[in-house]
């Protein structure tokens, strides 16, 4: 016990270390070998994450994560996915990986000398991401998401859903499995959002327009002026 919490002391000092003035590590969360931040970002009490963070993207505590999670996510705690799959219906006749992998799962045992299922379902094998979230998602409490699936940019995912499948950009999904509920704007709101990607703004920008990021209408004008203006210089040269 006591060996334990000097581990998870100095693994705290460590990764708040390494990666200075990009993450905040709280006590005993960890980043695997490999993780990138953008900056503003935060892991909080015991979480365990792998993949990248953007910009001002925040984790909670007790959280298992391995994704690549686009900027301004907030993601609350408890959550947690798993790439692992399981057979349960025809024509298979037992769950077991005993029968259908060869990756040897239950302690190095199985019977089966070559792989007839998927047991494991990635949003990108390569880097063995399990998940992908999007820019300005808002993952609930104890969201649950199984391997393979992509959240869309401004989804909102209820606190207790199981994601099973991928979820369009500015839906609102809860339930088990999830199932839209709604979304968050009207169809032309939504376009403009995805068009104008507002997310990908510098740093600067956030910092001398951070008020029209609490009025969506007033978000538009400053867009469409930019536009009128850019028209405009165009046709008179």
């Amino acid at each position: 016990m006591k060996n334990n919490c000097i581990y998870k002391f100095v693994d705290y000092l460590i990764q708040n270390l390494k990666y200075r003035n990009k993450c905040r590590f709280k006590y005993g969360a960890h980043a695997s070998y490999g993780s990138t931040f953008e900056g503003m970002n935060l892991i909080g009490t015991d979480t365990k994450f792998r993949g990248r963070l953007g910009l001002g993207t925040y984790i909670g505590r007790n959280c298992k994560i391995v994704a690549d999670i686009g900027r301004f996510t907030s993601i609350a705690p408890n959550v947690c996915c798993n790439p692992g799959m399981h057979p349960y219906e025809a024509p298979f006749v037992s769950s077991s990986p005993c029968f259908f992998s060869s990756k040897q799962h239950n302690g190095g045992n199985t019977f089966a000398t070559y792989d007839t299922f998927e047991a494991f379902r990635m949003y990108d094998p390569q880097q063995r991401l399990h998940i992908k979230i999007g820019n300005d998602c808002w993952i609930g409490e104890g969201v649950f998401c199984v391997g393979g699936v992509n959240i869309g940019d401004g989804a909102v995912v209820l606190a207790h859903a199981v994601v099973t499948k991928d979820i369009p950009p500015y839906a609102i999904v809860g339930g088990v499995p999830a199932r839209v509920i709604r979304y968050r704007y009207d169809v032309p709101t939504i376009h403009f959002l995805l068009d104008s990607q507002w997310w990908t703004n510098s740093t600067e920008w956030f910092r001398e327009n951070w008020e029209l990021m609490n009025n969506v209408e007033e978000l538009k004008k400053y867009y469409q002026s930019r536009n009128c203006a850019c028209g405009t210089s165009m046709s008179s040269s």
